[in-house]
């Protein structure tokens, strides 16, 4: 190890963090395995009333048992590989590296320069993941997904994607930059609040270009043919007083079988997207009940109250940051030697907020059981107001089913992998909570 302080407490609390998450995942995996070996095949009892639920024979029950055990042990050398490199360029003095070559004279002593320090060690710093990620994705989406008749990817388009994505990522990753050491250059003892503020603004402004800009440069987005689908469609949007650009088609196909519908964007450039899997899946009938769950979280108003509950997280999140990237013992224990007794340069405080930001992203899933908690609570509440505002639960449940069968989603997961992982309640429980009597 190249000066690595491993009795540092940043470094104990990243290395901590690191493995705690490794093997907390790796237990609730194996527990999800165990479970699912002792429910594969069965047909739940809570199916057994609903015509839809046919589609659950025992060739399907096999399958979903088959790509969920393919997808478990698929990931667990993905997982250590994962935290093996994670830990090595961490503790092997790997950064302190990279920020030398980073520097051209030494401490940078203006503000391009310092931009320009940042985005190469950010952007070289992502290259080993890069790297590594490649075979796995290749392997998850050319054997896996097209085993289980998934994937309709080439290998063109494929490499077309990930070009695309990597650039997509390094402009908004230069913009955040250039923003950060704007604020950290110009408020030097309060750039976390300005930050918190930066970060907001940033998630606006991309809730507004994601559909416009982003969006299509990876796939194709066509307004919705007239027909009974789209006129149930603009019949729930004028009932729920929703006012958007339009219903669009996704070429989701193009890629692959799985299928979703969403909202994006803000303002004007609201808009309601179906893949065309979907729309090849479902009835018109469980179209409308599912565009009217996603109606309720828009009228509920889930997004705006978490935007609102994330505030106070954001800029705790930030002073967290903001103190770790002024602490000469983040840089020390890392290896870094550039700080002259007690004083780190501003100009490179943009490595503690990379080696900050590395240590909590380590701890952050902790949290998980609380947000995806809230999540599952937002989900009940979409259900049951698709439910009022169509009156007709029965479509919304046998739409939901069609989407497990032919997404291959695990009917009966563990429910403490569950409690942990889910962002949304599981089948059965939407299905118990639908059709509750009012």
């Amino acid at each position: 190890m190249n000066n690595i302080n491993i009795s540092n407490p940043f470094v104990i609390l990243f290395v901590a963090g690191t493995l705690l998450s490794f093997f907390v995942n790796q237990i609730l995996d194996f527990i999800n395995f165990l479970s699912r070996k002792k429910t594969s095949g069965v047909f739940p009892k809570e199916l057994e009333n609903i015509p839809s639920a046919a589609v659950f024979d025992r060739e399907k029950l096999k399958k979903i048992s088959d790509y969920e055990n393919v997808k478990y042990f698929f990931s667990i050398p993905q997982a250590v590989v994962s935290v093996a490199l994670t830990l090595f360029l961490a503790l092997s003095g790997f950064y302190p590296w990279l920020l030398n070559k980073c520097l051209f004279n030494g401490i940078p002593s203006g503000f391009i320069q310092t931009f320009i320090s940042a985005f190469l060690f950010f952007f070289l710093a992502s290259i080993p993941e890069l790297i590594i990620s490649v075979p796995f994705s290749l392997y998850s989406e050319f054997k896996i997904e097209k085993q289980f008749g998934f994937s309709k990817m080439t290998l063109k388009l494929w490499l077309l994607d990930q070009v695309k994505g990597f650039i997509v990522s390094m402009i908004f990753t230069a913009i955040l930059l250039f923003a950060m050491i704007g604020v950290m250059s110009a408020f030097p003892k309060f750039w976390w609040i300005f930050l918190a503020a930066v970060m907001f603004l940033f998630s606006l402004v991309m809730q507004v270009l994601y559909p416009l800009v982003i969006a299509p440069v990876f796939n194709k987005f066509s307004p919705l043919e007239d027909g009974e689908l789209k006129t149930r469609l603009e019949n729930l949007l004028a009932k729920t007083g929703f006012k958007s650009s339009g219903v669009f088609l996704m070429d989701a196909s193009k890629r692959s079988g799985h299928s979703n519908a969403y909202f994006g964007g803000m303002g004007k450039s609201k808009r309601i997207v179906l893949f065309d899997t979907l729309v090849s899946q479902l009835t018109p009938q469980e179209i409308e009940a599912v565009l009217g769950h996603e109606l309720g979280h828009y009228k509920l108003k889930h997004i705006v109250k978490r935007f609102v509950l994330s505030v106070p997280f954001v800029v705790l999140l930030m002073y967290l940051l903001f103190f770790c990237s002024t602490h000469i013992s983040i840089y020390t224990g890392f290896g870094f030697g550039f700080c002259e007794g007690a004083i780190v340069p501003p100009s490179l405080q943009f490595v503690g907020l990379f080696l900050s930001s590395m240590v909590w992203s380590e701890l952050s899933f902790l949290i998980t059981p609380v947000t995806n908690f809230m999540s599952r609570k937002d989900e009940y509440q979409a259900d049951n107001f698709s439910k009022e505002i169509t009156k007709n639960p029965d479509a919304l449940v046998s739409g939901l089913i069609k989407l497990n069968s032919e997404n291959l989603s695990e009917l009966i997961p563990s429910k403490i992998y569950a409690f942990w992982n889910y962002s949304h309640p599981t089948l059965l429980e939407r299905i118990k909570n639908l059709t509750l009597k009012s």
